[in-house]
């Protein structure tokens, strides 16, 4: 089988693609290979077990030089929570027409599709009679509170628009991705790399808050499973199908910070809370997985833990982007009075 994956050169689209080509598979990428995500274009195409055609999913040039494929995996998108809200233009245009796109493409050539979308489309975490966190379900109204979010959810109509009637299509809704593999520069995604970089300096872990916010957080490799399987067992000819990806469980950042301190091989270091809310953040969000279940599909694996270590110590020796990248994109956001203090 021939998978098409766009952004196939990122993070997640490597991995997808290692498991594609391992069991038999030949892949093709499509990637804009931007600089915010690919310190060194070269180094990440030279990484890509297939052809990498460099183009933008959201113009439709782009598609006209992508060769036939059997089954196509969405994955391109930008998904910076705090830069979207200041940087609209470019999330709506990649994420929404990038997402109809691809869905086009997907449904004139009648093949399946895996469109991942994000848990972001749900917005903050339900509270539920007496006061306990529920977790997110498939059929809960969407209610994001970040234009990412938004771009997200129009992402999905876009991507049934397009594809719903014609084409199997899978949309998948992860909650927050870790692994080997992520960037460890772009101070836009993920707070692991921002841990590992004051770890290396030997600076305290910053956390905005006071560190009870929970998180779901789901291992790279578990996702990419899940997408495989999502190929394979696609739905019914013209059906959409929508699916969580986490692990279950909540995730404090004061635990996900101990966790990396716990895995560092340098000496150990404390924890502060800095009084600020950043526009567009959440407090909490976990999956429920109950569909999984329901449908036999992969479930996760690895443990929180166990990833933040497997991160920490594979990336240690890595091209980590010093520690005041992420404090200038703070600052950047105060000075868009787009973070806040109580």
């Amino acid at each position: 089988m021939k998978v098409l994956i766009t952004g196939g050169a990122g993070f997640i689209g490597q991995r997808v693609a290692s498991l594609l080509v391992e069991r038999g598979d030949t892949v093709i990428a499509l990637d804009s290979l931007l600089p915010q995500v690919h310190v060194d274009p070269d180094e990440a195409v030279g990484r890509f077990p297939g052809e990498v055609v460099f183009g933008d999913v959201a113009d439709q040039s782009a598609w006209a030089s992508v060769p036939e494929f059997d089954a196509l995996i969405h994955l391109a998108a930008e998904t910076g929570t705090a830069q979207s809200m200041y940087e609209r233009e470019r999330y709506e245009r990649v994420n929404v027409e990038g997402t109809r796109l691809a869905a086009r493409a997907a449904a004139r050539a009648g093949v399946p599709m895996v469109s991942l979308s994000s848990r972001a489309v749900y917005g903050e975490g339900v509270v539920g009679e007496g006061g306990a966190l529920l977790a997110s379900q498939e059929d809960d109204d969407h209610a994001p509170v970040s234009f990412y979010g938004e771009t997200k959810s129009l992402a999905e109509r876009a991507a049934t628009e397009e594809a719903g009637e014609r084409a199997p299509l899978t949309i998948i809704r992860p909650q927050n991705v870790i692994g080997l593999g992520q960037a460890l520069h772009n101070p836009y995604t993920g707070v692991l790399a921002a841990f590992l970089a004051r770890l290396r300096e030997g600076r305290a872990l910053s956390i905005y808050g006071d560190g009870t916010q929970t998180r779901d957080f789901v291992h790279v490799d578990d996702l990419a499973e899940l997408i495989l399987w999502s190929l394979d067992v696609p739905p019914g000819s013209g059906s959409t199908r929508v699916l969580n990806c986490g692990t279950g469980e909540r995730t404090t950042l004061t635990q996900l910070a101990e966790y990396a301190i716990a895995a560092a091989p340098g000496d150990a270091v404390s924890i502060e809370y800095v009084d600020v809310h950043r526009s567009g953040d959440i407090e909490h969000a976990c999956a429920d997985l109950s569909r999984l279940r329901e449908l036999e599909a992969p479930l996760p694996k690895r443990s929180t833990e166990q990833a933040v270590a497997e991160f920490i110590r594979g990336s240690w020796d890595g091209k980590v982007a010093a520690s005041t990248v992420w404090d200038d994109a703070l600052a950047e956001l105060n000075d868009r009075g787009l973070a806040s203090s109580s």
